[in-house]
């Protein structure tokens, strides 16, 4: 994996190249062990490179044997080797080992549709010196982060924010809308961004970059789901699985995995340990918790021992609130997920012993894997005059008291019920909590995507909706920073586009069946592990803030902290410090810490880059 970043001039003039420099050196952190610019009249382009293929000749940005299509590049190409070989016959000359040279190459034999081709996780910017035009794309499920901002003279491109933000045109100022979007859903969704003019490159898009106009085009979305009834299920299943994790085994570097003995990381560590081109045993690592509620370690290290893989474990505990002055950084972005805290010091752990580690992600969407789907399995859509009477009694009752949340939720149509499941907040309640600049309606939400997705049932319509929002947003945004921040590389097999296409045609009484979920997934697990490791609740990767709420080093000596800068004691983001007290409150007698920790990371961000 690596860090791109780029300028390019729209009228007359050059890249300022300290700007570009301070852009790619943003990343060092994505890319140390090399580093690469490229400057042409009106195009810069930068590169930081963590090694993993073509360890000695694959530096960027990179060009083709004419020196006319140039690239900077982050991901892995999973099936260059056979795009090469291709591209070889078509007369194309390599001069190098890297995936990254496929880039190129392709671009220059089958134009920007060459992307529809490659199978893999990356985020690329291609300058065409000859058309003068800069072309861009994002993978099909969002692994891979791009972020951009323009002008009518100017248009900027990196990896994060962070690199965006080093150029002297581009504004510090919030985004409102996406500041509204964080306070429902805990994320920058879709193309927003947290900076005002910024916007991100939706998952499956191409984005074309001329001296007149910009054009977004999508050339892939994920399939509607439960549509088939494919024979020979397991065996198949099992295949394909093994497939999709082999060609993600190629590496350079020392590899692992993520295990946490959850389904999802214990399969994809399953078929690694079945592998037989591995010369030596990967390791996996796993966190854990003082709280044995939250904690799986004890399951992992025996799904390891089952495996014959060493487990390396770590224990957290509340001194990881410490964490937030660093999580701020490492997302540039508000990102209310709390679990990023023990992903960053998972990757931190592994990242010393490894550069690529894979992971289970992807299982809960494909599969119907999360809790809330069996819930939204037994919602109902009430009749047109019921809704309106439940309406007005939630209304009545305040924000915060128990059932209010319930009758809300029963008021609603189908969509809006999928949306109110997935929110942190309310709109009520953000009026409540937040100043009005926050107060406003923004075009964008979960409830128009559910009403508009494909699928033959309500859980169908919600998996297919995580997967284009949810997933990118939240999971993989999780994993990219946290991961790259310590210089590892973490790649999805589960999420592999083809194995999503076939994933499509399993039917849905073998994805979340009768609220089981992962019918099938765990059918193929206890072919590989003994099968009292599968028969346990879900846990998922949660972490016990409601433990590490009270007290100077708990979330409200947090909040106490962060109010003190002001001169008034009141917050700088628009969130009213009293408001906060009132979560605090209600944390007795429902568990608001993940609330509470939203709001904090907003005003910590806040601060960071606006006071």
């Amino acid at each position: 994996m690596c860090g791109i970043a780029g300028i390019f001039h729209r009228r007359e003039g050059s890249p300022d190249r300290r700007a570009l420099d301070a852009m790619t050196d943003a990343l060092v952190h994505r890319g140390p062990d090399g580093r690469g610019t490229f400057v042409h009249d009106g195009v810069g382009l930068g590169h930081r490179r963590l090694s993993i293929i073509g360890l000695s000749d694959g530096a960027q940005p990179m060009t083709n044997e004419a020196e006319d299509v140039w690239v900077t590049y982050n991901g892995e190409i999973y099936n260059y080797v056979t795009l090469k070989r291709e591209l070889e016959e078509l007369g194309h000359r390599f001069r190098t080992g890297s995936d990254t040279e496929v880039l190129v190459h392709g671009y220059s034999a089958w134009g920007p549709r060459f992307v529809e081709r490659l199978r893999g996780i990356f985020a690329f910017t291609i300058y065409d010196k000859k058309r003068n035009v800069l072309f861009g794309a994002r993978d099909r499920l969002g692994v891979k982060p791009y972020f951009y901002f323009e002008t009518a003279r100017l248009f900027l491109f990196g990896s994060e924010p962070k690199a965006l933000l080093q150029h002297p045109e581009m504004p510090r100022r919030p985004d409102l809308d996406t500041l509204h979007l964080y306070m429902r859903f805990g994320y920058s969704p879709a193309s927003y961004a947290a900076f005002e003019g910024m916007r991100q490159l939706e998952p499956g898009c191409t984005i074309t970059v001329t001296t007149d106009e910009t054009r977004i085009a999508r050339y892939w979305s994920p399939p509607e789901l439960g549509v088939g009834d494919p024979p020979n299920l397991d065996d198949e299943l099992d295949r394909r699985i093994d497939e999709t994790v082999e060609i993600e085994l190629m590496s350079e570097v020392p590899l692992g995995a993520f295990l946490s003995g959850g389904i999802d990381s214990s399969i994809v560590s399953a078929s690694i340990a079945k592998n037989p081109s591995l010369t030596e045993r990967p390791s996996t690592f796993t966190i854990g918790f003082p709280e044995p509620k939250y904690d799986e370690s004890p399951h992992a290290k025996r799904v390891a021992e089952s495996l014959g893989l060493h487990c390396n474990v770590e224990v957290m505990a509340i001194e990881a609130l410490d964490l937030l002055d660093r999580l701020v950084d490492i997302y540039d972005e508000p990102f209310s997920d709390s679990s990023a805290i023990p992903t960053f010091k998972l990757c931190e752990m592994a990242s010393k012993h490894v550069t690529v580690a894979l992971s289970g992600d992807g299982g809960d969407e494909v599969f119907g894997g999360y809790r809330r789907y069996g819930k939204l399995a037994g919602y109902h859509q009430l009749p047109g005059p019921a809704r309106n009477l439940t309406s007005l009694a939630a209304r009545a009752i305040p924000s915060g008291i128990r059932g209010q949340a319930r009758l809300q939720r029963m008021s609603l149509p189908m969509n809006e019920q999928y949306e109110h499941e997935l929110s942190m907040f309310s709109r009520r309640r953000i009026r409540e909590l937040c100043t009005p600049e926050l107060d406003r309606e923004v075009p964008w939400s979960l409830a128009s995507l559910y009403a508009n997705a494909p699928g033959s049932s309500d859980v169908l319509r919600a998996q297919w909706v995580d997967l284009n929002s949810y997933l990118p947003g939240d999971i993989l945004t999780k994993v990219d920073r946290a991961s790259m921040a310590c210089s590892l590389e973490v790649r999805v097999p589960l999420l592999d586009h083809e194995f999503i296409g076939w994933a499509a045609s399993v039917p849905a009484r073998e994805a979340f069946g009768d609220g089981e979920g992962k019918v099938a997934l765990k059918r193929h697990l206890a072919r590989r592990v003994p099968r009292e490791l599968i028969d346990r609740p879900k846990m998922g990767f949660g972490v016990p803030l409601e433990y590490w709420l009270k007290g100077d080093a708990g979330l409200e000596g947090l909040a106490n902290q962060l109010s003190s800068r002001h001169p008034k004691g009141e917050f700088f983001s628009p969130v009213r410090k009293e408001a906060v007290r009132a979560l605090l409150d209600e944390h007795g007698h429902a568990d608001m810490s993940g609330q509470i920790w939203s709001v904090l990371f907003l005003e910590k961000w806040w601060q960071k880059n606006f006071v």
